[in-house]
């Protein structure tokens, strides 16, 4: 007997929920844990959800990891997972993969679709590649720090603490690292012939050029935070009732929907009444040029190395617009901050930096067909940002540079413009 046909819907949103976080390992050194608790955000989240459903204009699909245990999950309309289609599952490493692009393949052949989003759902501190599980596995070594290195409320975080991209996984003290995230995204796209139109970061501090070049091969728009997320994450309900009500969007609608949704959520448009609010809306492709024109500024700043010239790029980057990772700077506002050091400069260089900057500032503010920012809804706190940050630490130890240092180059960002030697120039 042949199965039936799956219905084809407008949209199909797939949640990538990794929420099997706070567990508290016994270390020699004591009691670690390394991150906030999110399985119980995980269900607000899905009874959040639930206030819409799957409709006929789009289904909602989440795997969903807790410290309890794993589900596929088809929201429906209801009050909680009791009304929802919930298949139980074997505990699921969310760090491994394979899992994202089953998830992936699975939604997309048994809701099919004319669009999809993936929102990648966890903790998230930008886009540098540090394993935080390796204090756990070394800990009978000492050594062993008590402060939690992520978390989901808007707390000062200090600068020396180890970063993540998403989806960690307590129990199997695993992670999706980038290159992870480029197999499971290049497999689910061979396995369908699928390009997904939105890939959206409930976490934060994710917006940075790096993931937005990391993302462009496989999604056309990129939706994120600049800063800290509150806890209360996106407002999926009123995601939802939007689409519903205008089916027809397409990717870049939905991108910009979910922006001003998300700022509008927190008191207002572009005016929120909680001061870490930031959302953007990527263009990927447009990012390519974004990508040329940071190459540009770097090969001029890296002509002529002087002290002087360093001394200008330095005092650009501590007058640009830093985040709560203070390891990360609004790629806009230090190129502005940049040009205008470099006006007044006598270097013999300073001319080609200064256009170079300017050049690149413009870019990130313009909002035409060449900008890679559709929309940027953030509070009044962040008048400066333009939408994506960039990795420009101020300050790391020895130990924490040379770590750091080494994972930044394994993103194509990094190896293409040579940012990571201006990185490395600057400290």
């Amino acid at each position: 007997m042949n199965e039936p046909t799956p219905k084809r819907r407008p949209w199909t949103i797939m949640v990538y929920m990794a929420g099997d976080n706070g567990k508290v390992f016994h270390t020699s050194a004591g009691p670690l844990r390394l991150m906030a608790e999110m399985t119980s955000a995980g269900y607000k989240d899905l009874w959040k959800m639930g206030q819409v459903g799957t409709t006929d204009i789009c289904a909602v699909t989440c795997l969903f990891d807790t410290q309890q245990g794993s589900y596929l999950v088809e929201v429906r309309k209801g009050n909680g997972m009791g009304n929802s289609l919930v298949r139980s599952m074997a505990e699921i490493n969310m760090g491994d993969p394979e899992n994202l692009r089953a998830f992936i393949v699975r939604s997309i052949e048994e809701y099919p679709a004319d669009h999809y989003a993936l929102v990648l759902w966890n903790h998230g501190l930008g886009w540098l590649d540090v394993d935080i599980y390796s204090q756990v596995r070394s800990a009978g070594a000492g050594g062993v720090t008590t402060k939690p290195i992520f978390r989901s409320t808007p707390a000062k975080m200090a600068g020396g603490e180890k970063t993540r991209p998403i989806a960690f996984d307590d129990s199997s003290k695993d992670f999706l690292d980038t290159i992870d995230l480029r197999w499971a995204l290049e497999e689910a796209h061979t396995a369908t012939g699928v390009r997904l139109d939105v890939i959206g970061m409930d976490a934060c501090l994710m917006a940075m050029i790096e993931g937005a070049r990391e993302l462009a091969p496989f999604t056309d728009y990129f939706v994120a935070s600049q800063e800290v997320e509150p806890m209360e994450g996106w407002p999926y309900p009123g995601i939802l009732k939007a689409l519903n009500k205008q089916p027809g969007m397409d990717g870049a609608a939905f991108a910009r929907m979910v922006v001003d949704e998300y700022a509008t959520s927190y008191g207002g448009k572009t005016r929120s009444t909680d001061d870490t609010v930031t959302q953007s809306a990527i263009a990927t492709a447009c990012t390519e040029k974004t990508e040329a024109l940071a190459k540009t500024l770097v090969d001029a700043l890296m002509l002529d190395p002087a002290p002087m010239l360093r001394a200008i790029a330095q005092r650009a980057a501590d007058q640009s617009l830093v985040f709560q990772d203070r390891s990360y700077r609004d790629l806009g506002s230090f190129a502005h901050s940049l040009a205008t050091e470099a006006e007044w400069s006598p270097h013999r260089n300073a001319r080609a930096v200064r256009a170079a900057a300017q050049e690149l500032a413009e870019h990130m503010l313009a909002r035409d067909a060449a900008s890679p920012v559709l929309r940027v809804g953030h509070a009044p706190a962040y008048e400066r940002a333009t939408g994506l940050s960039v990795f420009l630490p101020r300050m790391l130890s020895p130990t924490r540079r040379e770590e750091a240092m080494q994972a930044y180059r394994t993103l194509l960002f990094a190896q293409r413009t040579g940012w990571d030697r201006l990185v490395e120039w600057l400290l």
